[in-house]
């Protein structure tokens, strides 16, 4: 589902990107396109529109004035890029055009290489009445028509025009491959939110399952015993211990599952932001810590393990007072479960935040994927599971951090454990 939801994601904004490339692309060549032919069709309006002996704007125009048999009338200008075959070819093409078009238009020959105008003008001045007497008499319709051709070479311009166009196709490909392999690369990204819950969720119900399973097995064992006996009428003074082994062993195993899927329900609010509905108060960080404290230190007496507090005073926080509680007490839990001897909590004022840290001594430095891994659900030091716990308090102090806005952090040295929590001011 992930994959194909990629793969959508993917072609969609790679669709989209490349229009909008061709689209940045096609823009600019044909706004520079339009503007060199303008440029040249005005400077070839130009021409056309001064005395056939003047030259005229920024290109070369070779101008030439003929009547309707193609008899060259006049010329001016430089003529390099001409030869005569290419000047009957431009005389014939013109007379070709000139009947299905208006008195001005323009046009182009070998390939574009050539671009002219043509427009039927009257003869120029030294056009005496001999001239006009013989191109009379060679015509025998009547008056001649005369046409006036400016022209200029726009070779120049067209193999510009190509190589544009060659190094914006290439352009294109380099441009399409990028946005194809950035689109798949940013959609991964942006979906990996997704994929992980969609994982995180599948080894929840693993985990769970894993979890569940123990307390029911051995609820349904003792239960199954139970039922034997009574089948077979052997309720006797003798079996007593044994129902009772079995009726104490549903007891235990029912408290467990009941203390999971409660752990389960708080982390499940606390993750949904349930209880950030609750309006947060001003409550005394300092005593709530030292109170903490002063609970578990006979209990960490009694594991033959040590609790040494440093608490300033007076540091008070926006939130709720209870779920501080629970941090304190998962965090303390923690470390008398896995210190070797010796615990230390502080809180304290560090420039904008109020840091508590709780330390502790460990046989084994936690390795870098446990620091990544230990806020995870059912996530646990020892891969036998066989300590108690489901490996879901640290997730819990976890959320209870980020609903208060804050923000925690460990770190393994020394064969030392650091827990820090930071609450910004």
């Amino acid at each position: 589902m992930i994959e194909k939801l990629q793969k959508k994601l993917t072609l969609l904004l790679s669709s989209v990107s490349i229009f909008l490339l061709v689209f940045m692309l096609i823009f600019p060549f044909l706004f520079n396109k339009n503007s060199i032919y303008s440029d040249m069709r005005s400077s070839l309006a130009s021409a056309i529109n001064t005395p056939m002996y003047q030259d005229s704007g920024s290109y070369a125009v070779f101008q030439m004035m003929f009547d309707s048999d193609g008899n060259i009338i006049d010329t001016n200008g430089a003529d390099f890029f001409l030869d005569s075959e290419i000047k009957q070819d431009l005389i014939s093409d013109a007379l070709n055009k000139v009947n299905g078009n208006s008195s001005k238009f323009y046009s182009s020959i070998n390939g574009g290489k050539l671009q002219y105008i043509c427009e039927v003008k009257a003869p120029p001045d030294h056009f005496d009445d001999e001239d006009r007497n013989k191109s009379m008499s060679s015509n025998l319709n009547g008056p001649p028509t005369f046409y006036r051709v400016a022209v200029t070479d726009f070779s120049t311009e067209i193999k510009n025009l190509n190589n544009l166009l060659v190094l914006l196709v290439l352009l294109f490909f380099v441009l399409s491959t990028v946005i194809i392999l950035f689109s798949k690369y940013f959609v991964k990204k942006s979906i990996r939110p997704v994929s992980d819950a969609i994982t995180s969720q599948r080894q929840f119900i693993s985990d769970a399952s894993h979890e569940l399973k123990t307390p029911l097995t051995v609820i349904i064992n003792n239960v199954g015993n139970i039922q034997k006996a009574i089948s077979k009428n052997s309720i006797q003074t003798e079996n007593m211990d044994l129902f009772k082994k079995n009726i104490n062993g549903i007891d235990e195993m029912s408290e467990r599952m009941k203390q999971l899927t409660q752990n389960l329900l708080d982390l499940s609010r606390l993750e949904n932001w349930q209880d950030r509905k609750e309006q947060m108060e001003r409550i005394v960080l300092s005593d709530i810590a030292n109170k903490e404290c002063l609970y578990f230190e006979p209990v960490f007496f009694e594991n033959n393990k040590e609790l040494e507090y440093n608490i300033e005073d007076n540091i008070s926080v926006l939130g709720d007072a209870n779920k501080i509680k629970d941090l304190i007490s998962i965090l303390l839990e923690n470390a008398m479960k896995y210190s070797l001897s010796h615990t230390t909590l502080t809180l304290n004022k560090r420039k904008k935040d109020i840091v508590l840290s709780v330390e502790n001594d460990v046989e084994k430095e936690l390795s870098k994927e446990d620091t990544i891994n230990i806020f995870k659900r059912f996530y646990r030091l020892d891969e036998s599971h066989s300590s108690s716990g489901y490996g879901l308090g640290l997730p819990i102090a976890k959320e209870i951090v980020l609903m208060h806005k804050g923000e925690i952090k460990v770190l393994s040295k020394n064969k030392k454990v650091f827990f820090d929590i930071y609450f910004h001011i």
